[in-house]
């Protein structure tokens, strides 16, 4: 930064944009704290969170409470609207994935808005041929759901191109740590939380969790049934907790020869806290053929209450998911992100414990 008659903090906001319309710093990532720039260009904090502060508010920076802050889009990009939204979910035609597009289509469509859909199966090699078919499309906003959020990413490239061309990215049900962008998420640790504590409430003391263990839903979740367990006083082992991946999930609970190491996991323990619906579905089925009864054997606490949840002989206990309404939030936000009156959004939405029939008080 050189030195001029020009006041400091417009010297050091000018020498911010500069960085940041050259690409050296990019969109989503952070810039020094107030003390490291005041250090760093021998200025006074005041200084300093006068020309952050301005940027702030012109749109070019954004502060998230705790953490920093960081750089947003471009805002002197102009760009011809073409009134597209590119979607991109791990699933396209199952499970509770048709509910949070029904709900997005809702939002974008009220506004004038179509959507152009891709799917990833979880794969990050779809993900990546899904977004660079995006950077193609012209599209105003994208809405995605990562794959293996929980895991480093290769396609984080291809993101901050997207940014870079001015199109404002927003992420449902988790989000990569190494891209700090716009999110609408459930609270997963409190979803945890509440599903175990409704069975250790119940008199179990003995309650196995089975997580997914590459993406940040299933660390969120794990994370709330610890609470739960520490907040009764109860100590977690380590056969407490049963851990999955994306490519496990089929050959893991549709296997005899998994069946077996399973069953040996869940010895003596009385209720289960399942990742999700199809998993808890899965195990209930395992159960069966064992003769071992759900709830008067094992209690099972699941998430999601998608429609399967009720569809079985068993009617699940289970974590709400908002589906449609988690849907047509984030298209909201993504809409006043376009329009220019949101930057950046970090939105968590509460859980909700729905008591069914697989869980009861454990008679001791």
């Amino acid at each position: 930064m050189q030195l001029s008659d020009t006041p400091k903090y417009l010297q050091l906001k000018e020498f911010i944009k500069g960085l940041i319309q050259h690409n050296q710093l990019k969109p989503g990532e952070k810039i020094y704290s107030e003390n490291e720039l005041a250090e760093k260009f021998s200025i006074s904090r005041h200084t300093v969170r006068q020309a952050v502060g301005e940027l702030v508010n012109e749109g070019w920076l954004y502060r998230s409470q705790g953490k920093g802050t960081f750089v947003a889009r471009q805002p002197n990009i102009q760009k011809e609207r073409s009134k597209i939204i590119g979607v991109v979910t791990t699933y396209l035609n199952d499970y509770i994935f048709p509910s949070i597009i029904k709900g997005i289509d809702v939002a974008l469509s009220s506004k004038g808005y179509s959507i152009v859909l891709g799917h990833t199966n979880s794969e990050i090699e779809k993900e990546r041929a899904c977004l660079n078919n995006l950077l193609d499309k012209n599209i105003d906003g994208l809405i995605v759901e990562p794959t293996k959020s929980a895991l480093p990413n290769p396609n984080l490239d291809i993101y901050r191109e997207l940014s870079a061309k001015g199109i404002p990215i927003i992420f449902i049900h988790g989000y990569y740590s190494d891209l700090h962008y716009s999110y609408v998420i459930e609270d997963d640790i409190l979803a945890g939380y509440l599903a175990t504590k409704h069975l250790i409430d119940l008199g179990h003391d003995h309650v196995v969790g089975i997580f997914k263990v590459d993406d940040i839903q299933g660390h969120g979740r794990f994370k709330g049934f610890t609470k739960a367990y520490k907040e009764k006083g109860l100590p977690i082992q380590n056969h407490s907790v049963i851990w999955f991946s994306t490519e496990d999930k089929d050959t893991m609970f549709d296997s005899s020869r998994y069946d077996e190491l399973l069953m040996n996991r869940l010895e003596n323990c009385t209720a289960l806290v399942c990742y999700n619906d199809q998993i808890a579905i899965k195990i209930i089925d395992m159960l069966r053929k064992r003769g071992i009864k759900v709830p008067q054997d094992i209690s099972i606490v699941s998430f999601d209450d998608s429609d399967i949840s009720t569809a079985t002989e068993v009617k699940l206990t289970t974590v709400a998911h908002p589906k449609e309404k988690l849907g047509e939030r984030a298209a909201e936000l993504l809409v006043a992100m376009i329009e220019g009156k949101e930057i950046h959004v970090e939105e968590i939405m509460e859980p909700k414990l729905i008591v069914r029939e697989s869980t009861r008080r454990w008679m001791k």
